[in-house]
């Protein structure tokens, strides 16, 4: 991956991503590249900027790289920087930061980021929103299995409840997912809202 992007605009996206972390938080930035677009996702943040690319790409980099990055960004004079990422490698105009976990990744063709605290039915709508391909490219097939387990189990208590009052799993089963998609349609124009 190889682009040319505004000293200014990178400075505000490295504040934005490592704002309230730490240089040895285990926490892991998605860059992608496509068209002229660098998108940067990270938990309860997701950030794009317009920049010039030689080729397309998206690689995971740990946040510690980062803070490497925007020490030595000051070091530069120039409105604009070039970066470029391979595996294992981060350059920064001529510094390099190697780090064993900046490793490529397939491009999504959106890509989502869902907060920590998002609701279970957040979660349990991306099937109805994703491609079963873009919810693992998001990094979010392990979240949908634990949610699709827990509202499992959730229906199970649902049923030996109300079992009294005829409730029938399956039905207690249909209008959970009913209401999932009425949420799924609603939060669809909210996660694209550019496209």
């Amino acid at each position: 991956m190889d682009f040319q992007i505004p000293k200014k605009d990178l400075n505000a996206a490295l504040r934005q991503i490592l704002q309230g972390r730490k240089p040895d938080s285990t926490d892991v930035v998605d860059m992608t590249v496509d068209g002229n677009t660098l998108t940067v996702t990270i938990t309860g943040s997701n950030l794009s900027v317009e920049i010039e690319a030689r080729e397309r790409g998206s690689f995971s980099i740990p946040v510690g790289v980062l803070f490497k990055i925007k020490q030595a960004t000051g070091t530069y004079e120039g409105e604009t920087l070039r970066i470029r990422i391979e595996e294992g490698k981060f350059r920064l105009q001529g510094m390099s930061v190697s780090h064993p976990e900046i490793k490529p990744r397939k491009i999504a063709r959106r890509i989502i980021d869902i907060p920590d605290d998002a609701l279970p039915r957040d979660i349990l709508s991306l099937p109805l929103i994703l491609s079963l391909d873009e919810i693992e490219d998001c990094g979010l097939h392990k979240k949908l299995l634990e949610a699709q387990k827990k509202m499992a189990d959730d229906i199970e208590r649902a049923t030996a409840t109300l079992a009294a009052y005829g409730f029938e799993r399956d039905e207690l089963a249909a209008m959970a997912k009913a209401k999932i998609k009425v949420h799924a349609d609603g939060l669809k124009p909210i996660l694209f809202a550019q496209d």
